[in-house]
């Protein structure tokens, strides 16, 4: 299964293209400043680009699912830095003990004296990635409302022209046990892949399921997509704001806080009767 922010094959070939070009400009930066063969340097740069570039892939799912839109100004800023000093720290360390795996301690030792010009291209390669992602989602939640709201406006019926049978417990199998989730406990769906989130005010559970099952067979007069990947129970929800020119932020009660996109506001709306 590829990977969603490598969905297609102009991203594959951008994405391994861009590590190409790393590798060989550290191999050649670095050349001067280490007493070692080019192709030990290229070498070390193909090593430090795949570390770099596998973990580019799981921050792309941190920025995707992490809802950071819901966070302060000061909350985001501790998380990215937190998030910057973690991926550089594996990074160097993981490239490090790799090439110290393949060409052995007299050459690895080298290295160490250049690790400061490492950490701060390392975070600079940082604040590109993120950069690069958040245009990314930015981009693609644009898309996906656009569709989103057209997908509303088509589905939103005055009544149903054929009659769904609505759920009334969701049993969600974990290890060698049952739980059986009641609908009322419900606090929001999320989409998680290939599988939904299911939170309640017991902790969250993981069902293999689509959103798209549960938008037909959850309550429509209680249960809402306000976005794309998000079905909120409209009775947890405390508090209802304005978030960023035509976005709301729901509050829910147990201090959850979630966007919504202007499709799904609009279909809030209409469950509310605002």
């Amino acid at each position: 299964m590829i990977h969603p922010f490598l969905e297609n094959t102009s991203r594959i070939t951008q994405y391994v293209l861009l590590w190409t070009v790393y590798a060989l400009l550290q191999a050649l930066v670095l050349q001067g400043l280490v007493a070692l063969p080019f192709w030990m340097m290229l070498a070390d740069g193909v090593i430090h680009a795949a570390v770099f570039g596998v973990i580019g892939i799981l921050l792309w799912s941190v920025v995707k699912y992490g809802n950071f839109e819901a966070l302060t100004l000061y909350q985001r800023l501790v998380n990215n830095a937190a998030m910057a000093l973690l991926s550089i720290a594996i990074w160097l360390s993981v490239g490090y003990g790799l090439f110290y795996m393949v060409f052995g301690v007299e050459s690895s030792a080298l290295f160490i004296r250049v690790l400061p010009i490492r950490g701060m291209t390392g975070l600079l390669i940082y604040l590109l990635i993120m950069q690069r992602f958040h245009i990314a989602i930015t981009e693609m939640s644009q898309q996906d409302e656009g569709a989103e709201s057209l997908e509303i406006t088509e589905e939103i019926k005055p009544m149903k022209e054929v009659q769904t049978e609505m759920l009334e417990r969701i049993a969600v199998k974990s290890g060698t046990k049952i739980h059986v989730v009641l609908i009322p406990e419900i606090l929001y769906l999320q989409a998680d892949g290939d599988y939904v989130q299911i939170f309640t005010v017991q902790g969250k559970y993981l069902k293999e399921q689509t959103m798209k099952y549960f938008e037909e067979h959850l309550p429509d007069n209680q249960f809402v997509r306000v976005h794309r990947s998000v079905i909120v129970n409209v009775e947890m929800i405390s508090r209802i704001e304005l978030y960023e020119k035509q976005n709301q932020l729901l509050t829910l009660k147990n201090g959850q806080q979630i966007k919504t996109s202007p499709g799904g506001y609009k279909a809030l709306r209409m469950v509310l009767n605002l």
